[in-house]
């Protein structure tokens, strides 16, 4: 077995080709197609829906910016328009509006394709149990998938997961804005998310507990760069939500490959 904390290349380079080898298979290239497609339209309806909020208050605020005296005096952005015209009628304006739709997507977009590999990840484990049995028995049909870890542990994990990941999101949002260095501190939670929900899905379904807590510990800096790599491909546009499947046979392999090692010790 590999040091807990020394990364051989040779073995990440052949783990991505034989992952690679199986993905491009009929049977994967197939099972690639409903991830994708419910990403892509939960992902394009999610912007179209934030989209159109944006630019149905950015045409309120100018209709009563106009006319403040004709809207709806119960409606909160009227109240603002009446007691600030000037800065109502700069929020309606073409010019602002351009400007701020053009940073709208530029901004959104950049974070709706994260979400979008969040989204993929959490969809694509639906797959995971097929995709990770398909890997066994293509290559490791002498190790056996104990996936005994309960229902309940795996949810409570979840939630846990998304709290951490929604307090590193506040922490880091102020530095998001910072040139440059903001590229990075985005990521963070995001990779963050990544890595927790993918390890722990594909872990579940071949090890038990006592095997996955000490497959996290021994191999942890092995898997941290699998998934660093896993998470800056999905950084290429379309690979994002069109690799996840490729993403779990890359672990799968992985996983099995730790597993392989660790029962030889008992």
């Amino acid at each position: 077995m590999v040091p807990p904390h020394q990364i051989d290349p040779k073995q990440e380079r052949a783990l991505f080709a034989k992952a690679l080898s199986d993905f491009l298979s009929p049977k994967f290239l197939t099972l690639s197609v409903a991830p994708f497609a419910v990403t892509i339209l939960v992902a394009l309806a999610g912007l179209y829906l934030l989209s159109g909020e944006f630019f149905h208050m950015l045409s309120a605020a100018a209709t009563a910016s106009q006319n403040p005296d004709g809207a709806q005096t119960a409606d909160a952005l009227t109240q603002f328009a009446k007691e600030y015209p000037i800065i109502s009628a700069i929020l309606g304006s073409f010019i602002f509006k351009a400007v701020a739709g053009t940073l709208f997507y530029i901004i959104g977009g950049g974070v709706a394709v994260l979400l979008s590999v969040l989204l993929g990840v959490i969809i694509v484990g639906f797959f995971t149990p097929v995709i990770v049995k398909e890997v066994q028995k293509r290559h490791y049909p002498h190790l056996a998938r104990k996936a005994t870890v309960p229902l309940w542990d795996y949810v409570l994990f979840m939630i846990a997961q998304v709290g951490l990941f929604i307090l590193l999101t506040l922490l880091t949002l102020p530095l998001w804005f910072v040139p440059l260095l903001g590229i990075v501190f985005m990521h963070i939670p995001f990779y963050f998310l990544f890595h927790k929900l993918l390890t722990r899905d594909v872990a579940g379904e071949i090890f038990d507990k006592a095997e996955m807590k000490r497959v996290f510990k021994e191999a942890r800096w092995r898997i941290v760069t699998t998934t660093l790599i896993l998470y800056l491909l999905s950084m290429i546009p379309g690979v994002g939500v069109l690799g996840q499947v490729f993403f779990v046979i890359v672990l799968a392999h992985q996983f099995f490959e730790e597993a392989a090692t660790i029962r030889q010790t008992l």
